[in-house]
């Protein structure tokens, strides 16, 4: 069988600092959920707007949030290769 044995789960259950990567891990993947929402939300309004500054103001958020969505992406992949390096060692 190729699962954990009952030992390894045990253990990351008692790992403070696995309970603590798990709860950050969740807090981000909302926060790129919300943040996903709110920059589709930004997109329809830009294509509904029909004045330019307002739709660059709008570009400009839409940009923000991509910036901050891609940098949250690169965490949350550190912290799925951070708990793979962990479980292996």
């Amino acid at each position: 069988m190729s699962g954990k044995s009952n030992f390894q789960k045990f253990r990351e259950f008692l790992s403070k600092d696995y309970r603590d990567q798990l709860k950050k891990r969740d807090k981000l993947i909302e926060m790129l959920r919300r943040m996903r929402e709110k920059q589709h939300e930004l997109e329809a309004e830009r294509a509904g707007e029909s004045h330019a500054d307002v739709q660059e103001s709008l570009d400009m958020q839409i940009r923000l949030l991509r910036e901050q969505r891609r940098k949250g992406i690169e965490l949350l992949r550190e912290l799925r290769e951070l708990r793979r390096q962990t479980r292996q060692d």
